[in-house]
């Protein structure tokens, strides 16, 4: 009787061992996952604050509504700028843009913005492919609206307008600049060329060959 007695107690510790320890990892779980969903709210917070900023301090005007950039500035959009050389440069900018003192929009109104521009949601506009066009129907719609005229039969460029392919650039710039261009362009709304009709003519573009090398061309060989 008293074997079974000690083997019935030492059972009941393991027991109740087994349910302290389960209860202690589920309270770690529990602590473990509190933070993290109070991180994910303060993040979507900053990245909200930030897109509200970005938008109120008129960065949109110039760089596009995602940063994706425009005619009239790069894009700044999941860029490699770390945060401190991004202040920096906003405090001190060159070119025609105009610096931000401390005043007008503070540190954290930056880092808020800097957020909102490295945000996935932001990245993956800036990575997302574009629609799916024809290359032939591209070249057929590059002739039809005029683009040759300016940009040459195969985007190449000329005196009247810049390369635009092969490597065109980011179809979300391509998308934006075509939307609203600067110096002689005409603007081309979404009523003259839909989104497939730009897609169509990226993908004409993409696929322009690359140019031969210089030491191949007789005339332009050392």
């Amino acid at each position: 009787m008293q074997i079974g007695f000690r083997g019935t107690a030492a059972a009941s510790v393991v027991i109740i061992a087994v349910m302290l320890m389960a209860g202690v990892v589920a309270q770690a779980g529990q602590a473990a996952r509190a933070p993290q969903s109070g991180t994910d709210q303060g993040a979507a917070r900053d990245v909200a604050s930030g897109r509200l900023s970005y938008t109120q301090t008129g960065c949109d005007t110039c760089h596009g509504t995602d940063g994706s950039g425009t005619a009239a500035a790069p894009r700044i959009a999941a860029s490699a700028l770390q945060l401190p050389a991004f202040i920096a440069y906003i405090r001190k900018p060159t070119g025609t843009m105009p610096a931000r003192s401390a005043e007008a929009i503070s540190d954290r109104n930056l880092t808020d913005i800097y957020t909102y521009l490295h945000s996935p949601a932001v990245r993956s506009a800036q990575t997302a492919s574009p629609p799916a066009g024809s290359v032939a129907a591209g070249a057929m719609l590059y002739k039809k609206i005029g683009c040759y005229e300016c940009h040459a039969n195969e985007g190449q460029g000329g005196a009247n307008g810049p390369r635009l392919g092969p490597n065109p650039i980011p179809f979300a710039r391509f998308g934006t600049y075509v939307r609203n261009p600067a110096g002689d362009m005409p603007p081309y709304t979404a009523k003259v060329l839909s989104d497939q009709d730009l897609a169509t003519i990226y993908a004409f573009l993409q696929a322009r060959p690359q140019p031969p090398a210089v030491n191949s061309i007789p005339q332009l060989a050392p």
